[in-house]
């Protein structure tokens, strides 16, 4: 199966990658995609961190999220595994990779990358009933993850809410102030750059990493959503919707991110 970047990932570009020193004291894993489907999975994931003896494990992280439970997994992998993990966020930390980012013993930032916590996303087609469930599933969800970053942060939980309500990108001084991270490294690598993603899927995406964003179009999420499955009236009709309520909002986020994680979600949120 094609798999279409709702991201629009330039073809090549550095993903997941396993780099042991020679002692093997000490391993790096690069991962620099989107999480899930259209990325790097929960499975491939797990079954490289099974195969590493190291005590130290450095786990590079440029990514703008993507599905939730490939990214929860991920998290419990990392957490689970009896190596010392120190986490680095190169370029960007974003959604569901903020999660992901936490699991580690430590976990560091570069100055010049970006942190951005918000509340979950769902895609449903339906009846009344399906949507009610997918938006208790949502709730859960969203629950979940703020425990995650109380457990980091000690922040309350009132604060968090607010925090992932309004989509806020937090600077490497900002995530460090707020107890998201420990400590701030130099400038990433230019590789690291998270304007390598297209995040105009987000609504509050900070300005020195929007520029150049392409807006998907109805003909992209129809691509997107055949690729995931959908007959072609399907795709066209779920798209065409998708973009017309897009259109009527000032505000808000784009439809785009839930069409990384479309097979596991609507498997999960359907009656």
């Amino acid at each position: 199966m094609k798999r279409t970047s709702p991201f629009h990932r330039p073809p090549g570009a550095p993903r997941l990658r396993i780099a042991a020193a020679a002692d093997d004291a000490e391993t790096e894993i690069l991962l620099y995609d989107e999480i899930g489907f259209f990325g790097v999975t929960a499975k491939e994931f797990a079954l490289e961190l099974q195969a590493i003896t190291a005590k130290t494990i450095h786990l590079r992280i440029n990514s703008p999220g993507g599905d939730v439970f490939d990214g929860v997994a991920i998290h419990n992998a990392v957490r689970a595994h009896p190596a010392r993990v120190i986490v680095h966020v190169d370029g960007l930390a974003a959604s569901i990779a903020s999660v992901i980012a936490l699991a580690g013993d430590e976990v560091r930032m570069a100055t010049n990358a970006f942190f951005m916590i918000h509340n979950p996303w769902g895609f449903t087609v339906g009846d009344s009933d399906a949507h009610r469930h997918t938006a208790g599933l949502l709730d859960k969800v969203a629950d979940m993850i703020v425990d995650t970053y109380r457990a980091k942060t000690d922040e309350a939980r009132r604060q968090i809410e607010e925090w992932m309500r309004a989509e806020t990108w937090f600077t490497a001084a900002e995530a460090e102030t707020a107890g998201f991270v420990d400590g701030i490294d130099g400038a990433a690598p230019e590789d690291a750059a998270a304007a390598q993603f297209d995040l105009s899927v987000f609504s509050r995406v900070p300005a020195t990493l929007a520029a150049g964003a392409h807006k998907p179009t109805v003909r992209d999420v129809e691509r997107l959503l055949r690729d995931a499955g959908f007959s072609r009236s399907e795709a066209h009709a779920m798209a065409s919707q998708g973009m017309r309520a897009l259109d009527q909002r000032d505000a808000g986020p784009a439809f785009g991110q839930e069409l990384d994680r479309l097979t596991s979600i609507l498997k999960d949120c359907t009656p």
